[in-house]
């Protein structure tokens, strides 16, 4: 019989990590595990987390690692996780990581010629270590919080993407972690280098059934060269069951340009943490949100669009619909830094109940510390859908249901 699994993040678990095939030690590992030890769960007591208590998330519960036999093709992949991942037809790329590991990763040939890199983020790190390791955990330091050291001790699969200068790829490249197994936690991280000029189109999809108990950790990298064009999703739909936390950086440089699009439907909790640093002259940065509560689901996003260079742009909008005893929290800060000249910059958070028990909380916050932005503001709504609204389709034929399922289409 084989030995049943370790549970929990201890030092054994840590030591049988390192100690398998693929995860050798190292200092980053090590000193992230070091970290995770001396990091205290954080409390609702400090402003960031005082919405999200996450004192009572029982951390010895879970399954550190879960290996899948690896797939030589798509067609080895599991069925639910293809389905989830729909037609590759229209992508130019698809990797798919099960439970912990990344099984497959597919890219259009042409695309190998041009020098894009799409694989596994451990095979690139054995592969091409100059090429990965410079960017691995610079955007997000394992050092920024318990869950961030958290990941850096134990993540396993994770995508890396290198898109050389000059390079433009037509299709959209996807990233698809799948969740079959109860008890198991996760760590998706996908790591994304665009080279000068190049543009890309990328889809971190996190999908999963619903489940009794699952933790995902997640981590994205950014790192955007001069005058790249990056659109970047992420579509959360994660089942019941499911607690999620993730931090998405990006560095933008000069005259560099991301679309961003953050859609979440599923998991039970969820925190989600956006950042984009506008770090040279000229880059621009558009953050959009979308998400759907029910139940009891809690959201929970903090976004923070950070000007270090003149004549920077950045505008965010997220927008929420929610019904039952759903909560969501939106917390946003725009920062004009000294020597930040001629900024442009917006955030607004619009949210609309569709039951008496529903609550959204919006704090937008501003730090300007120049002295000349060209435009730098924020708007934030809360509220239920109008009656006079309802009525007034009713009385056209239309069933209460079918009038508010349009008034939310409206809204998005």
């Amino acid at each position: 019989m084989s030995d049943p699994p370790i549970r929990g993040f201890t030092k054994d678990a840590f030591d049988m990590l390192v100690s398998s095939d693929g995860y050798k030690a190292d200092a980053s590992r090590a000193e992230a595990f070091a970290q995770f030890e001396a990091t205290p769960m954080p409390s609702p007591e400090t402003e960031e987390w005082r919405y999200t208590d996450l004192r009572g998330l029982d951390l010895g519960a879970y399954e550190p690692l879960r290996e899948e036999p690896r797939a030589e093709t798509l067609d080895d992949v599991k069925p639910g996780a293809l389905e989830a991942a729909g037609d590759v037809g229209d992508r130019a790329g698809l990797a798919v990581q099960h439970n912990s590991s990344v099984v497959i990763a597919h890219l259009d040939p042409q695309l190998e010629r041009d020098g894009v890199v799409f694989e596994g983020i451990d095979s690139a790190l054995r592969r091409r270590p100059d090429l990965v390791a410079p960017y691995l955990h610079a955007a997000v330091p394992t050092a920024r919080s318990r869950f961030t050291a958290l990941h850096g001790a134990f993540r396993t699969g994770g995508t890396f993407v290198s898109v050389p200068a000059g390079v433009k790829v037509d299709l959209p490249l996807q990233a698809l972690t799948y969740v079959d197994a109860d008890g198991v936690a996760v760590f998706p991280h996908t790591l994304i280098v665009l080279g000068e000029g190049a543009e890309l189109t990328f889809i971190d999809r996190y999908v999963s059934p619903d489940v009794v108990n699952v933790f995902s950790d997640g981590v994205v990298e950014i790192h955007s060269g001069p005058n790249s064009r990056l659109r970047y999703v992420t579509l959360q739909d994660w089942g019941s069951g499911v607690t999620h936390v993730g931090v998405q950086r990006a560095i933008l440089h000069r005259d560099a340009e991301l679309r961003s699009l953050a859609v979440a439907f599923g998991a039970s909790l969820s925190r989600m943490e956006a950042e984009s640093v506008l770090d040279e002259d000229g880059g621009s940065s558009e953050m959009l949100g979308v998400y759907f509560g029910d139940r009891s689901q809690h959201f929970d996003f903090r976004s923070i669009q950070d000007h270090v260079g003149s004549q920077t742009a950045s505008d965010l909008l997220y927008k929420g619909a929610l019904k039952g005893h759903s909560r969501a929290i939106y917390s946003g800060t725009v920062i004009i830094r000294p020597g930040a000249h001629k900024c442009d910059a917006y955030q607004t958070n619009r949210n609309i109940l569709l039951s008496e028990t529903a609550k959204a909380d919006s704090i937008p916050n501003l730090e300007i510390l120049s002295n000349d932005p060209v435009r730098c503001g924020h708007a934030a709504s809360v509220g239920p859908v109008e009656e006079e609204t309802l009525f007034y389709m009713q009385s056209r034929g239309i069933s209460f249901e079918e009038a508010q399922r349009l008034i939310v289409f409206g809204f998005f």
